[in-house]
């Protein structure tokens, strides 16, 4: 099969996809702006590289075309277009998710606590849940774990902001697999009648959802509409919810009352959930020193955006890692000028950020392979720094870039963080290195 990607994204789901398909031998092309973009890892497994000039042509022989989050596909390739799909469509397509309960939670605000807090309780329950995040990230991560014959899921849960859900619908072609639970954490657009097709509401909700849990504000609308039997909608929060008016918490609970499981199981399960892992994620504190595990940031853009968060507070920053796109080195200047340390993760994006740190003349630890190491040599520096004082200060890891050089991703880089951190924590003492 010919497969053309439609770029590699900002946040590199182009190259997730073109991985993914490669691997099930298929011949990829990727339409770029230069051919200098497509990383050499991805030039060694075949993947080829198509001019947008050339883009139309490659369009008409290509079998399938990838659309990248967000990014609509013109008019142009539409129509010329064999078929089209997305990261979503492609999951739900799989016949390995057949089987597989879905549960999809939608809404403006509160999408990723809520899934998070989902997943964290099914795992408590006994269940293997994939979690795949709206905001950059691709579902071809979990494809390519379920085309693994050792890997296997009872439950995806899939964050969709209003973009993918239209995305979605339109590679479906609009017609959507089983879903066991469709939950809205606040609002959503609904149709104001049954011929209105434009909101959000009428190409998410059908007969393939078998549950709907939805605020009471949504539900008279929902149920007007005609598109889902009165009996399959719950609203919430219930009056027995135990995590009334606890963002993210009060919708996970209801989605996992609704998949049958004793309350006080549930109970349970979700009093072991410490927040969403690799997120700003709290670790632990000793000697003034709180370590905070960020490894979700995979963006230069997003560390800038974690940062702002602890302006006042010295912070001994983590950064580096693997190239997925041509990120721009530039964008991580206004973060690390604010750290008062540098440390950095090895990795092809790295290579390219010291030379920006070499030309600003900014002073930097590493690059280092291992985390131990990068945590040690952050430790060592506000060691000498500090001298005798005990002042207030953060080590970060926010990465700005991707994993998978050193470690399996960047959820097994937090991992790893967060480990070599609560150790650290349990010997009561900030020593110098690990």
């Amino acid at each position: 099969m010919l497969v053309l990607i439609l770029g590699l994204g900002a946040s590199g789901g182009g190259a997730e996809a073109a991985e993914y398909y490669l691997k099930l031998g298929n011949k990829v092309l990727i339409m770029e702006t230069s051919e200098k973009k497509i990383p050499e890892s991805l030039r060694r497994m075949g993947a080829l590289f198509v001019s947008k000039p050339e883009a139309m042509k490659a369009v008409e022989d290509a079998d399938l075309v990838v659309k990248l989050p967000g990014v609509p596909i013109p008019y142009a390739i539409k129509s010329k277009a064999k078929r089209t799909t997305n990261d979503i469509a492609a999951l739900l397509e799989n016949p390995r998710t057949e089987r597989i309960k879905k549960i999809i939670i939608a809404g403006d605000k509160g999408k990723t606590s809520t899934a998070s807090a989902l997943s964290s309780a099914l795992s408590q329950l006994g269940m293997k849940a994939a979690f795949s995040e709206g905001l950059g990230y691709s579902a071809f991560h979990i494809l390519s774990d379920l085309e693994n014959d050792n890997m296997s899921f009872d439950v995806l849960i899939l964050e969709l902001s209003h973009w993918q859900i239209r995305d979605t619908a339109e590679a479906l072609s609009y017609k959507w697999p089983r879903i066991d639970i469709i939950g809205v954490t606040d609002e959503l657009k609904m149709p104001t009648s049954n011929t209105d097709f434009n909101a959000e509401g009428a190409l998410l909700f059908g007969p393939w959802a078998r549950k709907v849990i939805i605020p009471k504000s949504l539900k008279e609308r929902l149920v007007f509409a005609g598109l889902v039997p009165k009996t399959k909608v719950r609203t919430f929060p219930s009056i027995f919810n135990p995590f009334r008016y606890r963002s993210g918490m009060e919708l996970a609970w209801e989605c996992v009352c609704a998949m049958g499981f004793r309350k006080r199981d549930a109970l349970k399960a979700f009093s072991s959930y410490k927040g969403i892992p690799n997120r700003l994620e709290l670790v632990g504190v000793v000697d003034g020193i709180s370590f905070i595990n960020d490894s979700a940031s995979v963006l230069p853009l997003s560390v800038a955006f974690s940062m702002r968060g602890m302006r006042g507070i010295p912070v001994n920053l983590i950064i580096g890692g693997t190239e997925h796109s041509q990120s721009d080195p530039q964008m991580f200047m206004d973060a690390v000028k604010d750290a008062v340390s540098v440390t950095l993760l090895s990795g092809s994006l790295t290579d390219r950020l010291i030379t920006f740190l070499r030309r600003e003349d900014i002073k930097f630890n590493g690059p280092f392979d291992r985390m131990e190491d990068a945590i040690s040599a952050s430790i060592d520096t506000i060691n000498e720094r500090r001298g005798i004082k005990n002042t207030s200060e953060i080590i970060l890891l926010s990465p700005g870039a991707y994993a998978d050089e050193h470690f399996t991703n960047e959820f097994e880089r937090g991992k790893e963080f967060r480990t070599i951190a609560e150790s650290i924590v349990e010997s009561r003492t900030l020593q110098r290195g690990v």
